[in-house]
């Protein structure tokens, strides 16, 4: 299985018809618990006729990642766990799915909810659109004037970004890199300055 994961970009809604159940899959980005818990606290006002609105979601990085789901009154394990691990499944992260259901008045039993919110949770995310997850580490280095284009080319072409540049005694850059150019940026800032610089 491969380690790549991946970020929402923009949102998503797909809908879903069981035995006259209307389930509405809702997939949109959250960064952290509290973000998700607002949102889902918008998503019960906007459907404010609904009889569920299920959900799960994964932030943080990979070294701090929490995640959180709800039945919200559904029988125990029949909502939330089958959303949360069609989600694991993807490897998308910063992601909050809820899947808001309107009741038709006919049961539809422990396996046929599981299946409905299961279903309603892969339509949501495979729709949704996304990119791969880079991370990044973030930089400030003082630079001599004489060397500062030869640092910020090197910075382009690690694949990090500037994000400010001062300009005192010395030229302050500050900016990020993907994690994996880090060890090539110190190397080539390193040469440019004959070790007279590091990051």
């Amino acid at each position: 299985m491969s380690d790549t994961r991946y970020i929402p970009d923009g949102e998503c809604e797909r809908e879903l018809n069981v035995r006259n159940s209307k389930f509405i899959g809702l997939a949109v980005p959250a960064e952290d618990p509290e973000q998700a818990r607002n949102i889902i606290r918008e998503t019960r006002e906007k459907y404010s006729g609904c009889t569920h609105v299920v959900y799960a979601f994964i932030t943080g990085g990979e070294k701090s990642e929490i995640s959180g789901m709800s039945d919200d009154g559904e029988p125990k394990g029949t909502a939330g766990r089958p959303v949360m691990e069609v989600l694991k499944g993807r490897g998308v992260v910063n992601v909050l799915v809820m899947i808001v259901r309107y009741f038709g008045g006919t049961k539809l039993g422990t396996g046929g909810l599981v299946k409905a919110y299961g279903d309603c949770a892969k339509a949501v995310l495979s729709a949704l659109k996304v990119r791969e997850l880079v991370v990044s580490v973030d930089f400030r280095l003082n630079v001599p004037y004489r060397l500062q284009r030869a640092v910020t080319n090197a910075i382009g072409e690690a694949g990090g970004e500037v994000a400010d540049i001062k300009f005192a005694d010395e030229v302050e850059i500050a900016g990020s890199v993907p994690e994996a150019g880090i060890v090539e940026l110190r190397k080539k800032i390193e040469d440019i300055s004959r070790g007279g610089l590091s990051i």
